[in-house]
């Protein structure tokens, strides 16, 4: 593992996910920054608080439910329980992503198709090919997820005859501390370029990166986009060199081990070509 051995890692995930990971890359000899892009803040509108409260009254009538994330889980189960101190009888839950299936178990709840979570790039095309969610005609799904996620898994299940309803509870948003954070840590760097990288764990952080980019002062976006980039997964890496990036590091899934794994790949190929 020497060859990660002074690196610099830029990590954009909130602190709460973040720090586990950065105690495993310092034990392989890299220095991790921690500059949170994304917060997520809970829908509060009338409107939308009471879209929820219909989705969650309405919980025993759906057959399947679906969480996106481990943050849908932690925000929808919190619902859930004002409401149902027994949850439904009846329901199959499935989880996009290992951390997603695990915090779901740590609320007591059976995955369906765990092996979907679990395996491959651990995204909504995976858990699309479970045998599960196959013959769905008929059934009402919920999926539970943040403000304007992707539209893909409902789109897909429809062609399948299901009903679906999602449940959108929280937005994604910039911290106002970003920019100037950003600002700082690429104006005081004296780390050089080939021992330094950046951590982006979903298209939604990227966006929210880009957006803190361009409110940053004095940042030379342009050498920015020559960084190694660490992405999980094809679609986002296809969405990095579409804005430009030149050094895409594509890891399997957003897993610490993969993402790890994917930096280990990148940074041993380069040594061998030194």
């Amino acid at each position: 593992m020497a060859q990660l051995g002074g690196l610099h890692l830029l990590v954009t995930r909130p602190p709460t996910q973040a720090n586990v990971w950065a105690e495993q890359l310092a034990s392989l000899g890299v220095v991790s920054h921690a500059i949170p892009v994304l917060e997520l803040v809970a829908l509060k509108s009338p409107e939308q608080v009471q879209a929820i409260k219909n989705c969650v009254l309405d919980f025993d009538l759906f057959q399947k439910a679906i969480f996106v994330s481990q943050n849908a889980v932690d925000f929808a189960l919190n619902w859930l329980e004002d409401y149902w101190p027994q949850l439904p009888m009846g329901i199959d839950y499935f989880a996009v992503g290992e951390a997603t299936a695990r915090a779901l178990q740590a609320r007591g709840l059976k995955v369906s198709a765990l092996g979907a979570a679990e395996q491959g790039a651990m995204n909504s095309e995976t858990l699309l090919q479970a045998p599960e969610l196959q013959q769905v005609a008929g059934e009402k799904i919920i999926i539970f997820r943040g403000l304007g996620g992707r539209g893909l898994m409902g789109e897909i299940l429809r062609e399948r005859g299901a009903q679906v309803s999602y449940c959108e509870l929280y937005e994604r948003c910039l911290p106002a501390t970003a920019p100037a954070a950003l600002t700082d840590f690429f104006s005081s760097s004296t780390v050089p370029a080939h021992r330094l990288a950046i951590a982006i764990h979903s298209g939604e952080s990227l966006q929210l990166f880009l957006q803190a980019l361009n409110q940053a002062a004095v940042v030379d976006q342009s050498r920015v986009r020559q960084l190694p980039l660490l992405v999980p997964g094809e679609r986002v890496a296809a969405l990095a060199e579409a804005q430009g990036f030149t050094q895409v590091i594509c890891a399997e899934n957003a897993t610490d081990k993969a993402m790890t794994q994917a930096l280990i790949n990148y940074f041993s190929e380069n040594e061998s070509r030194d």
